[in-house]
């Protein structure tokens, strides 16, 4: 028996059709059954013979009958069947879309406010790739990305961050995860484990475990990661954040760079130096980039994300000579995953010499706001809490003196409209506060907004001391 009902969204052949084969598949129409003819099924069940044709023709299409000449349309055997047969959902169900009502000041770290981004600008230079660039749109890029942008990003990089290398040493990567997975691709024939530090970015530890390397924690303090503790580690590749350490916001001292050289030498290993928020100084000049130092041995990976919009997923990685050749050999036919029409105006947009009066902006805006943060955290919390990275990045990491845990501290400030991201998954294993520690991003709140949500903030926590 089945049931048609005019009245759903999902089309008549549709019903008929997705009915027909859960009788199939649970074998209440077992096989090499003769199904009822189009003509009289349609007359049974009062509808249109081209509604019955057409759910025929569907099962035909995938398999689950064959037509004989003049005889009619059979069930075929199908064998081992062992699935659940959920019947197809009538009407889709729209789910409400996240909404940032509730939010009045924004804490959450990475996020961009809309005005800090030259959309009309953008907007041309997209439109521009249209009316000059119709034969690129048609073809497939190459793996390694547009050489324009290419050699625009060797251009900024021997410039602001003294990195050593050639157009042939670039990838463009779709955001800095797929930079770190294509990493673990190209070093898997050279150890099973990965070390980071601990606390480290959390995106990277799910890149390493997802791609089957064991990931071995290491601590660090003011000076960057222990490397004695490294040398106790099977890993002969380490991933580190050197200008600008996630979440505590240090810097690594070039006594410790070189030591970790040192280590990649010895171990004949390599160091993933992630470089994501290089530009982001505002107190002092930023910190070269620790690939100059040693090409040969560190995968650099840099990203737009925090400069420009993270919504364009755009990275890149230099990596060393004999990775590129090895990379080369292994990807074979595969395209970049940047569409033309992001890297292309991003070239442009650098060429033309935007990209460096947006960054100054960029830095400019932070800077005003970083300040405001901390004056309005000294003002508010005096020495009830503790403040690592200043004077760098886009957040600042609070260690906060009260019982609370953080993320109760976090629970409280939502209810009162104030969105705070959690870092304690940054930590794998090494812990060494005895307070909750609070990850402040100050990128998308406004400038005027930091001082009433501080002092709210207060208060909402005043009674956990």
């Amino acid at each position: 028996m089945f049931i048609l009902d005019s009245k759903n969204k999902t089309p008549l052949y549709r019903q008929l059709y997705q009915q027909l084969r859960v009788k199939i598949l649970n074998g209440e129409i077992p096989p090499q059954a003769r199904l009822a003819s189009s003509r009289k099924l349609s007359a049974d069940l009062k509808v249109s013979r081209n509604t019955v044709d057409t759910a025929y023709q569907q099962l035909l299409a995938e398999g689950y009958i064959v037509g004989k000449s003049r005889s009619g349309y059979y069930v075929e055997t199908i064998n081992n069947v062992n699935v659940s047969f959920v019947p197809e959902i009538a009407e889709v169900e729209t789910l409400p879309e996240p909404s940032d009502e509730k939010i009045k000041y924004d804490f959450t770290y990475g996020n961009l406010p809309p005005d800090t981004f030259p959309f009309p600008k953008w907007q041309s230079l997209t439109n521009e790739c249209f009316r000059n660039y119709k034969n690129q749109l048609l073809k497939y890029s190459s793996l390694m990305g547009e050489l324009g942008l290419r050699k625009e990003i060797v251009k900024y990089l021997r410039v602001y961050r003294d990195v050593k290398c050639s157009v042939d040493q670039i990838l463009i990567t779709s955001g800095t995860v797929e930079a770190l997975t294509l990493a673990c691709q190209l070093l898997r024939s050279d150890t099973t484990a990965i070390a980071m530090e601990d606390p480290g970015f959390r995106a990277a530890y799910l890149a390493f475990r997802n791609q089957g390397f064991r990931v071995d924690p290491i601590p660090l303090n003011h000076h960057g990661i222990n490397v004695k503790a490294l040398h106790t580690s099977i890993a002969k590749a380490v991933y580190v954040t050197p200008s600008h350490q996630f979440p505590t916001g240090s810097i690594m001292s070039i006594t410790r760079r070189l030591r970790l050289i040192e280590w990649a030498y010895e171990q004949n290993g390599y160091i993933i130096e992630d470089d994501y928020s290089s530009h982001l100084r505002y107190d002092v000049k930023p910190i070269s980039s620790l690939q100059g130092l040693a090409p040969e041995k560190v995968i650099y990976i840099g990203s737009f994300s925090k400069m420009l919009l993270p919504s364009l997923r755009v990275a890149y990685m230099v990596l060393p000579k004999n990775l590129v050749q090895k990379l080369q050999g292994q990807s074979d036919f595969i395209a970049c995953s940047v569409p033309f029409l992001i890297q292309k105006p991003l070239q442009l947009f650098m060429q033309e010499g935007y990209f460096e009066s947006h960054v100054r902006k960029m830095i400019n805006h932070f800077k005003k706001k970083h300040k405001a943060l901390v004056c309005a955290l000294q003002e508010n919390f005096g020495d009830e809490i503790s403040i690592s990275g200043q004077n760098a990045g886009i957040h600042l990491l609070l260690e906060i003196k009260c019982s609370a845990s953080a993320q109760k501290l976090i629970e409280q400030a939502a209810k009162a409209g104030i969105a705070i991201s959690t870092s304690g998954k940054s930590w794998v294993h090494f812990a060494p506060h005895s307070y909750p520690c609070i990850l402040l991003g100050f990128s998308a709140i406004a400038l005027d907004d930091i001082l009433p949500a501080v002092r709210l903030l207060r208060k909402i926590w005043s009674s956990e001391k």
